[in-house]
């Protein structure tokens, strides 16, 4: 593959993708470098006739594409993974400069666009075959059709790939995803994969589209009841991946000097800017204060700092919106007499939108900070002593995305793991989901989900032939 393809790629230039080409609108927005709240590029503000365009085209597209046999799409998707991997050091740099994160992680999420996507070239659509004597039922599975993705500023590249690779727009972290999308034109099809990017009329455009089959959506669960019930008009079949309140149960066998500060990053990664991050930890009694002790010892050695800032671990909050709501979490915190075990209740002005990292020692079951999920670097700490208790306390919430217990003793972790009411539970580890497990939401956490064997047929039809003999 030519390396003069990806060198040819602009990156201070930005376009929707639409039948192959590139597109500029009238309307335009911009992002904003969340370190320095310095204006970034223009990107194009999608209109309705650029949408029913990109929807036109998608459908001439499918047509053939449906078609094509499985190993000729494959070989798309493993031809743009051999061109990424030749854009790594540029997409690090866009993606470091629009979502805030330091450059180190920036670059891992750059790099798991290959296991992410890649993972669906090993994939094969089932075809079950069953003889019930008078009759042959055969069940297959056959593409939707037209699939829009809408996707959050956290991950931008990851969940934009959780979307596109099964079924082969934002408006803060806009660039990573239309510069990989251009890059995709040099090896699929027109139309098979575009990117159409707006403001806040986009989303019920296309939601309300009758010639998109599907929309898969990542983001809050306000906005993703507003999709559900935009979609019932004309019946769009949808996976919603929402917000999290996912509880950490730690037991009190643990080695406390490695487990500590794991759970420490497993609320603070991204600065809380994860759907599945630790929002509320449980330290059984007997461990709680020299747990509370490693866990701040470790989050003073944190730095938090720009993007390019060497030993920087923690970045920026993306943006203004979730930088004022996140506040609200530490100013309700101070406000109820909250003990912060580690950070400051009062945030500093800055030049970009940086918080430090808190903990709140023992909150009360009905405040804040326990209720709702503040997606940014504060979490509260509550100690437990009986088992049934503590599961009961961490399932009262109305979300059910993850969770994560740790202990030495497998067996009981695995146990409490089975009853909590999450979708994904990972045992002695931080909440990682991975291109190979099927992730989903319980309760108003989602509907449906993505990645593993079970997330490519959610971008399918089940076909049943019954043969009589």
């Amino acid at each position: 593959m030519s390396p003069s393809k990806v060198t040819s790629l602009q990156y201070d230039q930005f376009y929707n993708i639409i039948d192959g080409e590139q597109r500029s609108s009238k309307s335009v927005h911009h992002g904003i470098n969340p370190a320095t709240q310095e204006k970034l590029w223009d990107v194009p503000v999608a209109d309705q006739q650029d949408l029913d365009d990109a929807v036109e085209a998608a459908q001439r597209a499918f047509k053939s594409w449906k078609n094509t046999p499985i190993e000729e799409r494959r070989e798309c998707l493993l031809k743009f993974l051999e061109l990424w991997s030749m854009a790594e050091d540029q997409m690090t740099d866009l993606l470091a400069t629009e979502t805030g994160k330091p450059r180190q992680f920036a670059n891992i999420e750059v790099k798991l666009v290959t296991p992410f996507a890649g993972h669906n070239t090993k994939l094969d659509l089932p075809v079950e075959v069953q003889d019930f004597g008078d009759r042959v039922v055969k069940t297959m599975y056959k593409p939707l059709g037209v699939c829009a993705g809408i996707c959050p500023w956290n991950f931008p590249l990851v969940l934009s790939l959780g979307k596109i690779a099964p079924a082969i727009e934002r408006p803060y972290t806009p660039y990573t995803t239309l510069k990989m999308v251009e890059l995709m034109q040099q090896t699929f099809p027109p139309g098979v994969v575009q990117v159409v990017g707006g403001d806040d009329k986009l989303g019920p455009m296309l939601t309300e589209h009758p010639g998109i089959a599907k929309i898969s959506f990542t983001g809050s669960i306000l906005t993703g009841k507003k999709i559900m019930a935009a979609c019932a008009g004309t019946l769009k079949r949808v996976t919603l991946e929402l917000g999290g309140n996912d509880a950490s149960i730690v037991l009190p066998d643990v080695d406390i000097a490695k487990v500590a500060p794991e759970v420490a990053m497993g609320a603070m990664q991204n600065s809380g800017q994860v759907c599945v991050a630790s929002k509320r930890i449980y330290v059984h009694s007997d461990i709680y204060e020299p747990f509370m002790e490693a866990m701040t010892n470790f989050l003073k050695s944190i730095k938090v700092g720009s993007q390019n800032e060497e030993g920087v671990m923690l970045g920026p909050l993306q943006n203004s919106m979730q930088y004022e709501k996140v506040k609200e979490f530490y100013a309700d915190s101070k406000s109820k007499g909250y003990k912060f075990a580690f950070g400051s209740p009062d945030v500093e002005a800055s030049k970009g939108y940086f918080i430090q990292p808190a903990v709140i020692d023992n909150p009360p079951n009905d405040s804040r900070i326990i209720q709702e999920e503040p997606f940014g670097p504060i979490v509260p700490c509550q100690p437990w002593t009986d088992e049934a208790e503590v599961i009961d306390r961490a399932n009262k919430t109305n979300a059910g995305l993850g969770a994560n217990v740790w202990g030495q003793d497998v067996a009981r972790a695995e146990r409490i793991a089975e009853q909590l009411d999450t979708g994904t539970i990972w045992v002695n580890s931080w909440e990682k989901p991975s291109p190979d497990a099927f992730f989903s939401g319980h309760k108003e956490s989602g509907i449906g989900g993505e990645f593993g064997k079970l997330g490519i047929l959610s971008f399918c039809n089940v076909l049943v032939v019954q043969t009589y003999k």
